[in-house]
C-alpha cells in the first residue's frame, strides 16, 4: 500500500499524518491506523512493538494500548514502540510527556512496566504559565523532592510559575524515583514542560537523551504496520 494513514485522538480532536510522507493533513483517503482508538490493552511485559494491529469496527486499524497495574498507556505505546525499532536493545526509561507522563521500563525490545502522572493536567487547572524562571524552578524541586507529602501546602504558598513547576515535578519525581534512578532515559516530548522536566532530571544527575514526539509517534505506527504485513 503506497499511501495510508496515521491518526491519533486527544482531546483536542484528531491529528492525521500521511504516510510514507509524514505530512500533517486535515483529512484522510486511504487505509488509517488510529492510536487512541479504543482497543483492549496488551497486558505486560510483552513487545514494544504489537505483532498485529486491532481490526477497528468503523474500518481502519487500531494501534493497542499497554495495560499494566491499572493504568492504560494512553498513546506512549506507539512513541517507545518508534524508540525501539531504531534501538531494539536498548535498556532503559522512556519518558513520554504530553497530555500524560509515563515513565516506561523497557529491556531487549519488552515493556516491563509503567507509571503514569498527571502532572502536566494539574499544572493547565493551576494556569500555570510555561514562562518559567529556572532558578525557582530548581529550588521548588529539590525542596519538594525532599518533603512530597508537603505539596499541597506548598502550592497553596506558591505565586510565580517557576515555583509551581518546580512543584508538580518534585513530586511527580520523588514518586518515579524508581524509574528514573541509575537507568537511562530517553525523554520524548516537546515544549517548556518536557524542558522543565528534562531540567529537573538533569538537577538529579541523570543523563537524559531528547527525542521527538511526532517522529517516535510515526515511526512506532510504522514499525507495527511492518510487523503486521502491511495493510
Amino acid at each position: 500500500m503506497s499511501k495510508w494513514i496515521v491518526a491519533e485522538r486527544h482531546k483536542g480532536g484528531v491529528s492525521m499524518w500521511e504516510m510514507p510522507s509524514r505530512q500533517e493533513i486535515s483529512g484522510a483517503e486511504g487505509p488509517i491506523v488510529m492510536v487512541g482508538g479504543g482497543a483492549a490493552p496488551r497486558s505486560l511485559p510483552c513487545t514494544a512493538i504489537p505483532d498485529r494491529l486491532v481490526s477497528g469496527e468503523g474500518g481502519g486499524w487500531l494501534f493497542p494500548p499497554l495495560a499494566w497495574d491499572g493504568q492504560v498507556s494512553d498513546g506512549a505505546e506507539a512513541r517507545v514502540a518508534g524508540f525501539v525499532a531504531a534501538n531494539p536493545n536498548w535498556d532503559g526509561v522512556i519518558c513520554v510527556m504530553g497530555a500524560s507522563t509515563a515513565w516506561v521500563h523497557v529491556s531487549a525490545g519488552e515493556v516491563i512496566s509503567f507509571q503514569r502522572f498527571v502532572t502536566a493536567q494539574l499544572a493547565a487547572a493551576l494556569d500555570v504559565s510555561d514562562d518559567w524562571d529556572e532558578d525557582r524552578l530548581r529550588a521548588a524541586l529539590d525542596e519538594v523532592m525532599t518533603r512530597p507529602e508537603r505539596l499541597a501546602a506548598y502550592l497553596a504558598r506558591a505565586g510565580d510559575a517557576g515555583t509551581l513547576w518546580g512543584a508538580l515535578l518534585g513530586a511527580e519525581l520523588a514518586a518515579a524515583r524508581p524509574y528514573w534512578l541509575g537507568q537511562q532515559v530517553l525523554l520524548v516530548g516537546a515544549g517548556r514542560s518536557a524542558d522543565a522536566l528534562a531540567l529537573g532530571l538533569s538537577g538529579q544527575g541523570v543523563p537524559v537523551e531528547r527525542a521527538d514526539d511526532t517522529d517516535m509517534l510515526l515511526a512506532g505506527v510504522a514499525a507495527a504496520v511492518s510487523v503486521h504485513g502491511g495493510l
